[in-house]
Formats: C-alpha cells, sequence, structure tokens
C-alpha cells in the first residue's frame, strides 16, 4: 500500500467514525416527537423570603401531561422526591437556605424552581424598652449601588431607620425589602426584630423610600401628593413616607423624604413647594409626635461662615421649617408645630456635611433630622458619617439621634421660633451640580393627572395600608418615568 492509498484509508475511517458519533449522539437526545412540551414547575409555599420555623410545608406545583413528582434539594443537598412535603426546619441552622425544587419528564425535559427562606427557630424576644433608643436616615445611593451600606447598618444599629434612594427594593412583592429586613435582623439576632416598608412603584434607582423599625409599625401610607396653601395639589417628585410607629405606647408620625435635585431656581421653587405641602400635611395631623427624615437637596439657613455649603440648592424648604418669622419664607410655616434641626442643634459648630465625600467640590449638609417640640427635651446625641464604612457606603453620610424616652406625655409647644435669620452669605464657590439628576426635565403626565385627582380623605393622597389595601391612580404608576 503506497502512501496516498495509506492517507485515503485513514481519511475514511475517520469519516466512518464521526458520522458514527454524530448518530449516537442525535439517537441519544430526547424524542419529543414532535408534541412533548417541557414541565413547568414553581414552588407555591413557602414564599421567597419568608422567615421559616419549626416545621414548614414545602408545597410543589408542577404542570405537564404527565404525572411528575419534583425532586426538592435544601442548599444544593437532595431531600425529598415528593410534591408535598413537611419540612423540620429545627435541623438547619439559623439563617438563609436555598430551596429547590426540579423535575424531568420522560423525555429528558426539565425545569426547576428555587427561593430563599430565613430559618429562624430563636425564640422572638422583644427586648424589655430601656428608654433610650437610636433612629437614622441614610441615602443609600440608586437602591444600595455599593453593599457597604449595609455595612454602615451593622455599625450604626438604629431602632428606626428611614433610607433614600430604595428603588429597587419594592420589586417583585418587595421581595429585596424583605431579604434585607432577614438579612439584618439575622445579623441583630439579641435585637428586637425589624419590621418594615418601602414606597411602591418606583421605577428609578434613585427614588423611593423606606421604613425599618423595631417598634410597631401602626400604619404606613405613601404620599405621591401634596396641598399646597392655595389649596391646590402638588404633585411631588418622590414620594413621601409616612409610618405612625408605637414608641412604648405613643403613636409617633415617622416622615420619609427625598426633595427634588439639583440646584437652578426651577428645582429650588420645586423642593419649595413640596416642602410648603408636607408642612401643611403635617399641620391637618394636629398637635402629633413628628419625626421627619431625608435628603432634603436643600441648605440649612444656620449653615453660614465657616459652616457654610459648597453649592447653590437654595436654602427655602428649610427656613420654613425652622424660621416661621421669615418674611419670605415665614408665610409657609407650620402654624401647629415648631420644628428643631437635631444636627445643628447638638453640633453647633460642627459643619456635618452628609453629601460631597466622595466629591469634595460638593460639600455640603443636605440630610436632616428634623423633630417637633414633642422631643426637643428628650435628644442625647446627634452623629453624621461616623463608622468604618461611611465613606464607601454610599454618596451620602448617614445621619442620626439618640433619644431618652421618659414620658409619654406631649409637651405645651415651645415658644416661637428665633427671628428672621440674617448670617453670613454662604459659599457658592463650588459646582452647584449634584449627582441626582435623575428627577430633571418634565413631568409629562401632571396636566392628565391634575384633572383626574380624586379629592377625598386619604385617598387624594395615595395610601398603603398594612393589609395591602391600596388606591393609586393608574396614570400615577407612570410618575417616576418622567421625573
Amino acid at each position: 500500500m503506497n502512501r496516498r492509498t495509506a492517507f485515503l484509508v485513514i481519511v475514511v475511517i475517520c469519516l466512518v467514525v464521526s458520522v458514527s458519533f454524530v448518530f449516537l449522539v442525535y439517537n441519544n437526545q430526547p424524542d419529543n416527537g414532535g408534541s412533548n412540551t417541557a414541565p413547568r414547575i414553581s414552588l407555591s409555599s413557602p414564599h421567597d423570603g419568608r422567615v421559616a420555623s419549626n416545621t414548614v410545608t414545602i408545597s410543589v406545583s408542577v404542570t405537564d401531561e404527565e404525572n411528575l413528582i419534583a425532586d426538592v434539594y435544601i442548599d444544593g443537598s437532595y431531600l425529598t422526591t415528593a410534591n408535598t412535603y413537611d419540612w423540620d426546619t429545627t435541623v438547619y441552622a439559623e439563617g438563609l437556605h436555598t430551596i429547590r425544587a426540579q423535575v424531568t419528564d420522560s423525555g429528558g425535559l426539565t425545569d426547576s424552581d428555587s427561593i430563599d427562606v430565613l430559618v429562624d427557630n430563636v425564640e422572638s424576644t422583644t427586648k424589655p424598652f430601656s428608654g433610650t433608643f437610636k433612629v437614622m436616615t441614610y441615602n443609600i445611593e440608586e437602591s444600595g449601588l455599593n453593599p457597604d451600606w449595609k455595612h454602615v447598618i451593622w455599625e450604626e444599629n438604629p431602632d428606626i431607620l428611614i433610607l433614600e434612594e430604595t428603588g429597587t427594593f419594592d420589586d417583585n412583592g418587595n421581595s429585596t425589602l424583605t431579604a434585607i429586613i432577614n438579612q439584618f435582623n439575622a445579623y441583630f439576632v439579641n435585637e428586637s426584630p425589624y419590621v418594615g416598608y418601602c414606597a411602591q412603584w418606583i421605577r428609578y434607582s434613585t427614588s423611593g423610600e423606606a421604613i425599618l423599625s423595631r417598634f410597631p409599625i401602626v400604619s404606613f401610607n405613601q404620599i405621591p401628593v401634596v396641598p399646597l396653601d392655595d389649596s391646590s395639589d402638588y404633585d411631588v417628585t418622590h414620594d413621601f413616607i409616612e409610618a405612625v410607629v408605637d414608641i412604648n405606647g405613643t403613636n409617633v408620625h415617622v416622615f420619609g423624604a427625598h426633595l427634588k435635585a439639583m440646584d437652578g431656581s426651577n428645582n429650588e421653587w420645586k423642593r419649595e413647594r413640596e416642602t410648603e405641602g408636607i408642612i401643611n400635611y403635617m399641620d391637618n395631623l394636629g398637635d402629633v409626635p413628628i419625626m421627619y427624615f431625608g435628603d432634603q437637596n436643600s441648605f440649612s439657613p444656620d449653615d453660614t461662615g465657616d459652616l457654610a455649603p459648597h453649592g447653590d440648592l437654595g436654602y427655602g424648604p428649610m427656613t420654613m421649617m425652622l424660621y416661621p418669622d421669615d418674611p419670605t419664607y415665614g408665610i409657609y410655616s407650620s402654624t401647629v408645630h415648631n420644628f428643631t434641626d437635631v444636627f445643628r442643634t447638638l453640633n453647633p459648630t460642627d459643619p456635618g456635611y452628609s453629601f460631597g465625600h466622595q466629591s469634595p467640590s460638593h460639600l455640603s449638609r443636605i440630610d436632616y433630622i428634623i423633630i417637633n417640640s414633642f422631643f426637643i427635651d428628650k435628644l442625647l446625641n446627634s452623629t453624621c458619617g461616623d463608622t468604618l464604612s461611611a465613606n464607601t457606603g454610599s454618596d451620602h453620610y448617614s445621619v442620626d439621634m439618640f433619644i431618652q424616652w421618659n414620658t409619654t406625655s406631649i409637651p405645651v409647644p415651645a415658644s416661637s421660633m428665633p427671628a428672621t435669620f440674617t448670617g453670613a452669605a454662604p459659599d457658592r464657590s463650588g459646582p452647584a451640580n449634584l449627582r441626582l439628576d435623575e428627577d430633571t426635565g418634565p413631568y409629562l403626565w401632571r396636566p392628565v393627572k391634575n384633572i383626574l385627582k380624586i379629592h377625598v380623605s386619604w385617598a387624594r393622597y395615595g395610601t398603603k395600608d398594612l393589609q395591602g389595601s391600596e388606591w393609586m391612580s393608574p396614570l400615577h404608576r407612570f410618575r417616576e418615568s418622567c421625573p
């Protein structure tokens, strides 16, 4: 056999082997016969993100022409083959576990579903009220862009927490919010557990607020519209939230806010209308305890000289809050409440810049805790951005305060606030535009929504109660897309 013939023989042998391999592989593929459809599986119980204790029923729903039984796994380890199974969680470690169910039909087609649950078999106890507790506000930047924001919470350990820019928390039935609450509760094992709520129908990661509280939350409202002095309604940029929190037998109204961002007279006007409206909303509540938290995107009239911020965001909203005798903004101030800026009251010489640590040319104090006279004799201390993870957790620092709670009586309203603010002009040399540029541009839907507003009690503001019932104009769901 010459060399040419030997080469041809080798080529033929290789072709035969290749064709045989392809034939074998093809014939071992699932034979759907053109009619077999893949099974569909879902874990119907327990719900994703729930807390599981003692014995929990795992229920699997399978849709297929065959009578398929699911294989169930816990954290990747086989548990059972069943569509219904009573799972004993007491033999598993405390914390998050993944349940996965999988089915495969006779044709080899498969489907699977998985959920996460938090196993908690340690008896939940509410710590005795010590009389001292901590509250905090924190803009976590784009739904928690940097996971270090959670470290800030672990380091601060607040009892009531208001978060801003929680955009994705409400996705998939509040799954992100639920997972975060479970994670914090698993970390703070020696504390009373958090409960929490967040704003709904949020489209941007830079919008939305949430509350986490170790005290019972009696009710939760989302406020997209506020009443102005001329009896008109104003559609705010980022919905306010309001939670009524039971603190040792006293119902306290806790508000979360995120006012319109950016400099410029138009944006300042919007922030002023938002503040005018939320003050009116608070006044309509009457003489009740109020804590007001959030990113005001505005400067305080008390921050001058060495405390002066960089930028030009305006002083209107905080002047409305703090100085009812101001000749320009005092007409919008509360007629019921006397408000106090907690951090500046307790730290008169500390700049307390809550924004700009990642961009020093923007250094400014724009995040606040505001309280009414109910709390004026209960303040212990207040800090800003003083934890190890503060610099990386967000583009904002958190602001917190400790309260000493010695009484549940509402004090006689304090005397009028100081006279009109007059002070050194602020330093406006730094760049004025902040990062939050997501809420620029017109409200395209606002003229239509104004026609559709319904003026009936709380429903006019859009509410969501603890049972999940809600009212909202269908067009309101599009509001976040028109910042």
